[in-house]
């Protein structure tokens, strides 16, 4: 699935793809309104979703649906539906995108952060995401899309 905004970050998502060899990538959709937005997202999963949950790196409150919670065996498929919080980085990214895809979360082992500071690319402070504890990598506008690393 191609991230809105993604043309703004040129080949980022293939070059951080290959330093980190995710095990999992999920779909970050921003939306103003999460109840709207799974009922029209569900059709493609039939998996309940979990209660909300922080984003904290984007300022946004998250709900995960398709089998996306930590330690689950998802897939691409997994979506994690995030809805601005504060006036952060989500707020901004809808702002200037509209609703739809503006973050990709790739899963990887502890060394993925390793592989992707080799790979020539800075990454943000620890938080505790939806998925596990995650950095946001520090590439392209502050306002989307944005990609962000999930370890254990």
């Amino acid at each position: 699935m191609q991230l809105l905004g993604a043309d703004q970050i040129g080949d980022a998502i293939d070059r951080l793809i290959e330093a980190a060899a995710p095990q999992r990538i999920h779909v970050g959709w921003a939306t103003v309104d999460l109840d709207r937005a799974e009922r029209d997202l569900r059709g493609a999963t039939s998996a309940p979703a979990t209660p909300d949950l922080d984003e904290p790196l984007l300022g946004a409150r998250a709900r995960l649906i398709g089998g996306a919670g930590p330690g689950s065996a998802g897939d691409a498929t997994d979506i994690v539906l995030l809805e601005p919080s504060t006036e952060g980085p989500l707020a901004a990214a809808l702002a200037r995108h509209g609703e739809g895809p503006l973050v990709m979360y790739l899963v990887g082992p502890t060394e993925a952060l390793e592989l992707v500071r080799a790979g020539g690319f800075l990454l943000s402070r620890s938080a505790s995401g939806p998925l596990g504890p995650e950095r946001l990598v520090l590439v392209g506008p502050r306002d989307g899309p944005f990609l962000l690393i999930v370890t254990p």
